[in-house]
Order: structure tokens, then sequence, then C-alpha cells
């Protein structure tokens, strides 16, 4: 079967100089048909999915004279040459070059149009490559033509990440994060990835590192000078255990060393500004502000009525009676006796880590009408309140509203007589040996099952 192949001949280098004309980006006819205007006019067209520029010379946009485009355009003679099989052929052209053939298939119609937008030539496009747009001229789909093209990079529109946000511990590490380059046909997809704060956040080897207490920001960017990025902040904070017991008394993640969780209220309230009861130091039973009861040596459980008669936690014969005790038993522990196990009163160490300004700022507040101080966890950002519900000594109520006092579990060891107690005012926060039989605030720290 005789078929009728194009000639495309000496391809390479044919092109032509650049004008004008511009084709900007929109939609192919249904039909497959192009429209592109005049030299100096611009349309909406679109080769596959690409804006491209039509280059040519002279100012008859659809005319080129053989002289002033590089190529050669000739009148395909495919009854006369042999195609052979590594795409030579024995046809020479009028100027003495043995030609090269190719398959040439239809891609679609560019129409021109003159100023009025009457249709004035047409040509097929045959094959587009890099640089070029390959196309048939005139009626008889027989003339070759090489236009030159220039397309123009398809930039980075926008950068999609897996996540947008994320928490980390300390010392933990997770995979990089998933990037997603829009558009999907964008030339350039390479991305870069940096860290706000490598002392936080750190990313290496495909990894992303919690280095430290902090947020820093990770930001990915597109390299192709689009200036597109998308960014995932990273909080590195202690995983929060903040929650309730079994009766929905909460306790609350500070992120301390101890890793002991606050109670969110003293024992004895039902609210952070309450005041709670009042405990003498090892005694269980607590009294309410209004409540008669006098808090005197007197009175107190663990002394038998003169200076040196303490019948537990003692540590000095010239005290009483050495047990060498220096942490309350649970049974006398006002925490654990009243809100029951997995709870209890916090030891010196772990008052001296909540208001540690390593770990801690505190501020003194105001709490729906009560005064006390907000202690704010650095690493997590959680806080309490504990109200400046003053002390009790003998009957009276002293200093509510101007200070706090709470008791530890711990002992004061130089003078078994005390014990360690915290107090605070607006100025200043202070822990030191506090005589056991005053009736003091009890915030309890949550352990669970230690």
């Amino acid at each position: 079967m005789k078929k009728v192949f194009m000639i495309l001949a000496l391809l390479c280098g044919m092109c032509a100089q650049q004008v004008d004309a511009q084709l900007v980006k929109g939609d192919m006819n249904d039909d497959g048909v192009i429209n592109i205007v005049d030299v100096n006019e611009s349309v909406n067209t679109v080769l596959g999915n690409r804006a491209i520029q039509y280059i040519q010379v002279g100012g008859d946009p659809y005319m080129v004279d053989n002289s002033r485009v590089v190529g050669t355009w000739y009148k395909t003679k495919s009854d006369h040459f042999t195609l052979n099989s590594d795409g030579t052929t024995d046809y020479v052209s009028d100027y003495g070059e043995v030609t090269t053939w190719e398959f040439l298939p239809y891609q679609g119609i560019i129409i021109f149009y003159d100023n009025t937008g009457k249709p004035v030539s047409w040509i097929e496009v045959k094959k587009l490559v890099p640089g070029c747009m390959i196309c048939s001229i005139y009626d008889d789909g027989n003339h070759i033509r090489v236009l030159t093209t220039e397309v123009p990079t398809q930039p980075v529109t926008a950068i999609q990440l897996s996540a947008t946000t994320l928490e980390m511990q300390p010392n933990e590490f997770m995979p990089m994060l998933t990037a997603t380059v829009l558009p999907a046909d964008a030339d350039n997809k390479e991305v870069t990835w940096e860290s706000s704060d490598e002392s936080v956040v750190k990313l290496s080897d495909g990894q992303i590192l919690a280095m430290g207490y902090g947020t820093a920001v990770i930001t990915c960017r597109a390299t192709d000078g689009s200036g597109v990025k998308a960014e995932c902040a990273v909080t590195v904070k202690k995983k929060d255990k903040s929650g309730k017991d079994s009766v929905g008394r909460e306790y609350v993640d500070l992120g301390l060393p101890s890793g002991v969780l606050w109670a969110t209220c003293n024992v004895g309230a039902d609210k952070p500004e309450e005041s709670g009861l009042y405990y003498a130091w090892g005694e269980t039973k607590g009294y309410a502000k209004g409540e008669s009861h006098n808090f005197d040596w007197s009175n107190y459980k663990w002394f038998n009525g003169s200076n040196n008669t303490l019948t537990k936690y003692c540590t000095s014969s010239s005290d009483g009676t050495v047990d060498n005790k220096t942490v309350l038993d649970p049974e006398d522990d006002a925490a654990t006796a009243n809100w029951g196990s997995g709870w209890r009163m916090p030891t010196s160490q772990e008052i001296d880590d909540l208001y540690n300004s390593a770990y801690t700022t505190t501020e003194w507040v105001t709490v729906n009408g009560v005064t006390g101080r907000k202690i704010t966890s650095k690493s997590n950002g959680n806080s309490i309140f504990m109200p400046a519900a003053g002390y009790r000594d003998d009957a009276s109520l002293s200093s509510e509203g101007s200070y706090g006092d709470y008791w530890s579990s711990s002992l004061y060891t130089s003078n078994s007589g005390n014990a360690y107690g915290l107090s605070f005012d607006s100025d200043n926060v202070d822990w030191d040996g506090i005589e056991r039989y005053y009736g003091q605030s009890v915030r309890a720290v949550w352990v669970g099952s230690e």
C-alpha cells in the first residue's frame, strides 16, 4: 500500500527572529482550533496546558518569505524517493541536502484573524518540540513551516504541608513533613526546609528533632523564585498529663521535674479561689475560717504539753521522742486522708520546684475578687491559682487577702517543732520552718499509684 509522507528537512536550527506577537493562557476550542490575532494583539490561547509565545518575522503574521526564515520549505515528492529504516531518504532537495523523514501527526489548527476579527488564514500544527512548532501551511498541506516558540515555566502557586501545627516532647523525633507542591505541572518542584530556632527544633536527615522547650516554625520554601512558602508551628513541651481523679477533682501538669500534678484548688475547697480548710501540720481534721478552734500547742495532736514532748516526727531528743520521720505518713497527710490515695501533700522540694523561676513564672492576681498567686509553667503554659487565704493562730484568722500560707509534707529537720511551709504576699515568695500547730492551707498534688 502506497502512503504519502511529509518530509521534515533540516529541522535543527530552523528558527525565526522574535517580534511582539504574544499568546496568553486560555482554553482550546472544542473542535481543536486555537485562535491567534495579528502581530501586535493578544488573545487567550493554549497549546496543551502551557501559554506559548508565537514568534514571527515580518509585518504579516501568516506570510513569511523563504529568505527570512531560518529553515527550508519544500513540496513533498513522496512518489520520487525512498524512506529508509534508519530515517533517511534518497531524496535530495533543491539545495542539495540529503533529507530525513518523520511522521508528523495532527496536533491542531491555528487560525489567523485580522484586526476586524475576520479569519484570513490558517496553519496545521503537526508537532511541538522545545522551542519550535512544526506546521503545515496552505490549502494543499504540503508545505512545512517552522515557528519558534518560547515556553515559559509554570511557577509554584502554593505548597500544602501534611501538618501546620505539631506538639512534641523534648528528645522526641518524627519524620519530616510532606510537602505537596501546586500546581501538579509546576516546572520546578524542589523545596528547601528550615527551622526558625534550632535550639527548639532541628531538621536533620529527613527527621524533625525536638531539642528543647519552646516554639519554632518550620518553613518550606519553593526554589523556583516564586516566593511561595508554607509554615508549620512546632511546640515542644512535656506531655500534658492534666486530668481528674475518680470523683472529678482536677489536677494540672505544670511540666515540673518531679512529675507531680498540682490540684487546682485547696483541700476543703471546690473552686480555685476558695480558701478551703485550715490544718495543723500532721493533722487530718481541718477547720473553716469561721469555725471555732484554737490552733496552739495545747491542742496539737503530736505534742504532750511541754517543749520537749513531741511524740511523732522528731529528729532530736531535745524536742521529744526521736523517730527520725521527716515526711508525713499517709495517715497523717491531710490530702491523702481527705481526698484519698493518689493525693498527698507536696514535699518541700516539690514546692521549691513550683516556684523555681527556671520552671515557672508567678504573678499576683485577682480571681473572682480573691487575691493570690498565679503560677504558670514555662514548658507547657498550664497554670494554677493559689489564694492568699492567710493563716490561723489560736482562734483568729490573720492576713487573709494579703498572705498565702501553705504546708508541705516535710519536717524542718533542724527544729522538729517546725515544718516547711510556703509563704507569699504581693511582693515575695518564701518557704521556711513554721511552727507545726499553726492552721494553714493545704494544696495537694496528684501522684496516682506511686
